[in-house]
């Protein structure tokens, strides 16, 4: 059975660039008309995503994190997942291709190892 103790340096990563994809995105969102109740609850969303990755950018360790905080990191790492098939499209090179579903099965297994 894998444990948090399995997680690494690269994953330590995976997760931040899965946090700030989704920041990102969240961003992009909140440019757009929105009612106040689905803006109100995207920067809601955003400061907790944002607060999360700003806490493994400083300490670098997933034990840095509450029960709570390693829910967001999941909720991120799906929110990337969804990104990534949203925007997977035919006019990427082989290799683009390649390292976009790279970071998605990435995404995928830290998931599945939250969840345990």
């Amino acid at each position: 059975m894998k444990s948090l103790a399995s997680i690494t340096d690269k994953d330590i990563e995976t997760i931040k660039m899965a946090l700030n994809d989704s920041i990102s995105d969240m961003n992009t969102e909140l440019k757009q008309e929105l009612s106040p109740e689905k803006k109100n609850s995207l920067v809601n969303f955003k400061a907790k995503y944002s607060r999360v990755f700003d806490k493994l950018k400083q300490s670098g360790s997933i034990y840095a994190l509450t029960e709570t905080e390693l829910d967001i990191v999941a909720g991120g790492l799906n929110d990337a997942m969804e990104l990534i098939e949203e925007n997977l499209t035919d006019d990427l090179s082989e290799e683009e291709s390649e390292e976009i579903l790279a970071y998605k099965n990435d995404c995928q297994k830290l998931v599945d190892l939250l969840a345990l």
